[in-house]
């Protein structure tokens, strides 16, 4: 070994490792209302508040391999699941434990059904006025809510961080086709709660079909297909998405 190899290696030793995690917040739509998949934690720290899933960045995988492990063997998600990197937070207090950076990452699914495992629970969110989201649990007809504070961790600061993101990320990218069940055949109506949904509060039709749409379409992401009834009133046109994986730029 070198003198300037043994000089580095020596000054690595140095520094003490902090712990790296990933924490996942997967989201879908439900009942027209934007939702997060939280889990109950069973041990220390914060033992028996919500968190959002994550897991320790093994030596040998990179954080989106972390992400992918995650998914597969704790909410029993493969295949192709859209994720993206949120942001790296480091606060010094953020886990009483010891040092940990968390890597955090957002996802989507179309179908709230697709997340089986039994240890994970889904909250639509809603605006409150105390300056947090109000979380309120579905499917269990108990209507228990809380206030996104009560989450263990900074997982709350993500979850608003999280949310802006998805709000920003409507108006200049194609991530709102990410919450479609069925990208090959869907209405304006169908994409308009999705959109609704995200940035918490509704959009007039017209407005939504001249603005939104006609942008999506101006810009390659969707093509007209056909139409299809839709009540009583006249069949509403039916889109497809051919977007790909392509951002767009709004002009």
């Amino acid at each position: 070994m070198n003198t300037i190899q043994k000089g580095v290696d020596m000054e690595l030793a140095d520094y003490k490792h902090p712990y790296v995690t990933v924490d996942l917040l997967l989201f879908s739509i439900i009942d027209g209302k934007l939702a997060i998949c939280l889990t109950k934690r069973d041990e220390e720290p914060f033992k028996d508040m919500y968190a959002m899933p994550g897991t320790f960045i093994h030596e040998d995988e990179s954080a989106e391999g972390a992400v992918e492990r995650l998914l597969a063997d704790r909410l029993g998600l493969e295949g192709n699941i859209y994720t993206e990197q949120l942001q790296t937070f480091t606060d010094i207090t953020r886990d009483p434990r010891e040092r940990v950076i968390s890597i955090a990452y957002i996802g989507i699914i179309p179908d709230m059904n697709m997340v089986k495992v039994p240890w994970m629970e889904w909250f639509t969110i809603a605006s409150s006025n105390v300056g947090y989201e109000k979380l309120l649990k579905v499917g269990d007809g108990s209507n228990a809510s809380f206030i996104s504070n009560s989450l263990g961790f900074d997982h709350d600061e993500m979850l608003h961080i999280a949310i802006d993101r998805l709000r920003g990320k409507t108006q200049y990218t194609d991530i709102l086709f990410k919450f479609l069940k069925d990208q090959k055949c869907f209405t304006a109506a169908i994409l308009r709660e999705i959109y609704q949904a995200i940035i918490g509060k509704e959009v007039n039709r017209g407005n939504f079909t001249k603005y939104q749409m006609n942008t999506y379409i101006d810009n390659g992401l969707i093509s007209k297909i056909g139409s299809t009834s839709v009540g009583r009133g006249r069949p509403a046109d039916t889109y497809a998405y051919i977007g790909g994986e392509k951002l767009w730029i709004r002009s």
